[in-house]
């Protein structure tokens, strides 16, 4: 149904796509793995015509295909769920479903909201979305929004009559939970009947479970095709990286023993409605985690800590000496570096270059007489590039245009360039593909040894186990209990969490 072949494309100092061959047949679901910056996304942009291919054909339903621009995708047929989402939050659900389609509800020159509505009830239950049309989009969850998008997408090609759509999916489990991924799943392998799937993810196992085939590229190439119900995760991973990963790669037998000197320590910090007054300290060259399901309090507590979020009550002590922590700028100054979930729009300056971002907050350190001494900043740059094995084709490349494996390390330079005392870093390697999680355990071992008190919060409680010397356990907005990761019981869960 959809054959693309010798697809190329070049970004200034990046050639992202190389002769990269792709199919995708009727009614089936389609795995498209690879690392960070193995031209995954840059390839599904292309095919809905939000990238320009400099080589190539597009083929689809036997014919060549001449794809501008999104619009032109959707009146073919073709859709994708971006992982940001598309959604404007302002707007009912309705409203989203036919944004810019409002024509057909259109009489007398006058709009009708209840034929609106009453349609976007009727696609809505296609897909058995239980959702009310006239709720606005910010009041739903993420996985509301997900099944939102793939039902407009769905009604696009109906309206444009096109049979058999082709739906992309780029992550679109990172943030949900184990429901909501169980019931993705079960509504995906409904749409299999009417449409053809492309599966984007790093979460292999999921994957594995979900596809008909697996296309695994590398550094912009084709590497290899699988039939999804014979494929391995370790396979799949050897073929993704180039080589073996250790096994329990995300462990190590033998852990640094953390200091004695307590770095920080909080004391009966609370936000109302939040967290409940919590108390805790970590010791220099210490990783604790905080583990808790979704709503626990750990993300508002950790962000308090930072200064992203006011407290009611409590004190935060550094070395010994009580800070007040009122915005991020308070907390930068007491030494506190933090590393969010979403890097895209609260860790980096996209649009900035690659040295830009680097030096982002030492950078008053490196004026003189009001100019900005650009040899001592390259130089301090080029030395965090190399400390974080970041790629990047110069030190003036756009941020925008890094894979997410290196975008994350390049937040994690920045705030090492940056001498803090403690850094709070939260899911870590959420998004991030297997070979780029390698390299990011171990930056965050050294990290740890070089003294540096770490403060984690994680997507698997393996991989909470697997880096920690205590977990702290949060429920309902309070820290009920305290756990030990010695390195004799790594990889021991259970008797973990007795």
């Amino acid at each position: 149904m959809l054959e693309m072949t010798g697809i190329t494309k070049s970004f200034p100092g990046v050639k992202a796509l190389d002769r990269v061959n792709f199919k995708v047949y009727e009614k089936e679901i389609v795995g498209l793995v690879g690392e960070n910056g193995a031209g995954k996304s840059t390839l599904m942009k292309v095919l809905i015509g939000l990238y320009k291919h400099d080589d190539g054909e597009v083929v689809l339903r036997g014919k060549t295909a001449r794809i501008t621009d999104p619009k032109t995708a959707a009146q073919k047929g073709v859709g994708m769920v971006f992982q940001e989402g598309c959604l404007l939050p302002n707007l009912s659900v309705a409203e989203n479903l036919f944004l810019c389609q409002e024509g057909h509800f259109k009489h007398r020159g006058l709009i009708s909201m209840r034929e609106m509505v009453e349609e976007a009830r009727s696609q809505l239950a296609r897909v058995q979305v239980d959702v009310n049309p006239k709720t606005n989009v910010r009041d739903l969850s993420q996985a509301c929004r997900q099944m939102v998008e793939i039902v407009r997408l769905l009604w696009l090609s109906n309206v444009a009559g096109v049979e058999n759509p082709i739906l992309i999916l780029d992550e679109p489990t990172t943030v949900l939970i184990a429901e909501e991924i169980e019931r993705l799943f079960t509504i995906l392998m409904s749409l299999k009947k009417e449409a053809s799937i492309v599966f984007i993810s790093h979460r292999l196992e999921e994957v594995l479970e979900l596809s008909d085939r697996i296309v695994i590229l590398k550094d912009g190439r084709n590497m290899a095709e699988l039939k999804g119900k014979d494929a391995k995760i370790r396979e799949v991973q050897r073929l993704m990286v180039g080589h073996e990963l250790a096994e329990e790669y995300y462990k190590e037998s033998q852990q640094n023993e953390p200091g004695e000197k307590e770095i920080i320590r909080v004391q009966g910090l609370e936000k109302r409605g939040f967290f409940k007054p919590a108390s805790f300290w970590v010791r220099k060259g210490e990783i604790v985690s905080i583990v808790g399901v979704l709503g626990s309090g750990k993300e508002e507590l950790c962000r308090s800590i930072c200064g992203v979020t006011k407290t009611d009550a409590g004190k935060i002590f550094i070395n010994g000496k009580e800070i007040k922590i009122d915005s991020p700028k308070d907390a930068i100054r007491a030494g506190i570096g933090y590393i969010p979930s979403d890097r895209r729009d609260e860790g980096l300056a996209l649009q900035l270059d690659v040295m830009s971002n680097i030096t982002l907050i030492v950078l008053k350190e490196m004026i003189n007489t009001g100019i900005i001494n650009l040899k001592r900043e390259k130089k301090e740059a080029t030395y965090w590039i190399e400390q974080c094995r970041i790629k990047t084709p110069s030190l003036k490349t756009l941020c925008n245009n890094l894979s997410g494996g290196n975008q994350q390390k390049i937040v994690l330079a920045k705030w090492l360039a940056a001498k803090v005392k403690v850094l709070i870093l939260d899911h870590p390697t959420r998004g991030i593909d297997v070979g780029a999680k390698e390299e990011i355990y171990r930056r965050i071992r050294m990290i740890a040894s070089g003294g540096i008190a770490i403060l984690l919060m994680s997507d698997t409680l393996e991989e909470d186990i697997g880096l920690c010397n205590r977990m702290l356990i949060m429920k309902d907005g309070e820290i009920t209990g305290e756990v030990e990761c010695p390195p004799q019981v790594k990889g021991e869960t259970t008797v973990l969490m007795r």
